[in-house]
């Protein structure tokens, strides 16, 4: 059913883009989502192995050769393919790994791990992918992702510290932070829709090519997860790698990239809660061949 109401959102987002006058509020649902995935991190040393920074350095090559295979066919859809591999694992991705019995804490790890480097690294990166006349600088995306991203992580230790109880009742709520997934990508939505009906120049052609893009990226990360957690953590290394924050994505391609890149992370969201839906109901049969 929560699969199913990405899929609404997004063909709402298509077919009703009144929410693209909110999309300044993406920024701050993303923190919100991040809240709760905060409240109860707990990462102990043991869990830690290799595979998590193969993951890492994965996900980061995958970006770039991307958008070097492309860039010289086309510099927007390069870019979209980026900003769409370059996510960290989903804020999701230990709740999946939960309901197919898995090891969770290896799937946090990478949460941590990913979300953090690579809110450490885009700063940098990024004004050179873009490479526009706009003249965005590291300093004008440090700021804004540094306090996207610690915000969160602060206010959860700060909750925890005052009220314990408060704390607990927030965890118990974490579920319902799916419907703030939910809205955000209704908004992303809404927000590349009506940039393609009001300004969007270029060939309808190119939608498809993001798309296509996009089914490749998904498929090689899921893919590739599984090989790197062999046969100890192939589902967990899988969810890690091919699993993405895609509402980070968005909130960065909608506030410094052109609108279009948008589709990237959007078509990236269709796709894995696919894979995901189809993964947990294989999975399901496998282990309740009743059901």
């Amino acid at each position: 059913m929560k699969n199913l109401l990405l899929i609404v959102a997004i063909t709402a987002g298509i077919l009703f883009p009144y929410g693209h006058e909110f999309t300044f509020l993406i920024r701050y649902l993303l923190m919100a989502l991040l809240f709760f995935s905060f409240l109860d991190i707990k990462i102990d040393k043991n869990t830690i192995s290799i595979k998590h920074f193969i993951i890492l350095v994965s996900l980061i090559a995958a970006s770039f050769i991307s958008y070097l295979a492309i860039y010289p066919f086309d510099k927007l859809l390069a870019q979209t393919a980026f900003i769409t591999a370059i996510a960290p694992t989903a804020i999701a991705a230990p709740v999946i790994i939960s309901l197919k019995k898995g090891e969770v804490e290896f799937t946090l790890f990478s949460l941590v791990l990913t979300n953090v480097v690579i809110t450490i690294l885009l700063p940098f990166i990024l004004p050179l992918i873009i490479n526009s006349g706009n003249d965005i600088t590291f300093n004008d995306i440090l700021l804004p992702v540094l306090i996207t991203f610690t915000t969160p992580l602060i206010l959860t230790r700060l909750v925890k510290l005052v009220s314990v109880s408060l704390w607990k009742k927030l965890i118990d709520l974490k579920d319902s932070s799916f419907y703030i997934l939910v809205a955000n990508v209704y908004l992303a939505t809404s927000g590349a829709s009506y940039y393609i009906r009001n300004n969007f120049t270029s060939e309808l052609s190119l939608v498809y090519e993001i798309g296509f893009i996009t089914a490749l990226i998904c498929t090689f990360l899921f893919t590739l997860g599984h090989f790197i957690g062999s046969k100890d953590y192939a589902s967990e290394a899988s969810q890690a790698l091919g699993q993405k924050n895609n509402s980070y994505t968005i909130w960065l391609a909608i506030t410094f990239m052109n609108p279009v890149s948008v589709l990237g992370p959007v078509f990236y969201v269709l796709f894995q809660n696919t894979y995901i839906s189809l993964n947990l109901y294989f999975h399901s049969k496998k282990h309740n061949p009743s059901n």
